[in-house]
């Protein structure tokens, strides 16, 4: 290594405006430190240490900029794709120290990939706006069944940004023909608005039955899955109490 590049200052990603995120060849230098990651990767390493090891390459990229990030990112939601199949994974995920970023809730778990990008680009207010532009590019392609060299070689090929761009302009389409087209939408008759759809519980929702009359509950549960189309929704944890 040369004096120059030596003395050249590493960027660190935390730092930048989310404006300044594109495709342009830029070379940045990085500082591994395999014993701040608990040790080798080739030691066997837990998820904690491999995310922690992507976090410091992600934040201080060597080589070409879209490779490199398009490598990371492809190794994230490898990660999370493990999460999201493993529950004492996800568990030790959720109970590692998170420095200042909320937690997640256990029962999350189907949403692994939002919750490692959130992780990975911290607290601040410019890192939730970079884990929002990272979620857009790569969630559609996971979603599609897009892993590891082949989800690789789709964000290196195309760009984080385009990417993000062409996600966010179909997402904003298909809510457009959703509210046009779906039987999800609410109607209002005399005042009272009624939305009709099939909901579907992870457990028997036995405070449900024998329920009549007029009475007055909450319920709370976090939402798996919403088809406007089918005017269907899968609820996972869900509670439900009658209110005095």
């Amino acid at each position: 290594m040369t004096d120059t590049v030596s003395e050249s200052e590493t960027v660190s990603w935390t730092n930048l405006p989310i404006t300044e995120v594109n495709d342009r060849p830029e070379r940045y230098y990085e500082v591994l430190d395999e014993e701040a990651a608990g040790g080798s990767l080739s030691d066997g390493p837990t998820v904690m240490n491999q995310l922690a090891a992507i976090k410091r390459s992600l934040f201080s990229l060597e080589n070409n900029y879209r490779s490199s990030l398009a490598k990371q990112l492809a190794l994230a939601a490898d990660i999370a794709i493990g999460l999201k199949k493993n529950f004492f994974l996800w568990s030790d995920f959720i109970a590692a120290d998170w420095n200042g970023v909320p937690k997640p809730p256990s029962a999350d778990q189907s949403d692994a990939l939002r919750h490692v990008l959130r992780w990975l680009c911290g607290p601040t207010r410019a890192g939730k706006q970079r884990s929002s532009f990272y979620f857009r590019a790569v969630s559609p392609l996971v979603e599609k069944g897009l892993t590891g060299s082949k989800l690789e070689k789709k964000l290196s090929k195309k760009g984080v940004k385009v990417l993000a761009a062409q996600h966010a302009a179909e997402s904003r389409s298909e809510r457009s023909e959703a509210v046009v087209d779906s039987p999800f939408a609410p109607t209002e008759k005399r005042g009272s608005w009624r939305v009709r759809l099939d909901v579907e519980f992870d457990r028997k929702p036995d405070a449900l039955f024998g329920l009549d009359g007029d009475p007055v509950f909450t319920f709370r549960g976090v939402v798996k899955d919403l088809d406007a189309k089918r005017a269907r929704m899968s609820v996972l944890g869900y509670s439900f109490n009658l209110d005095d």
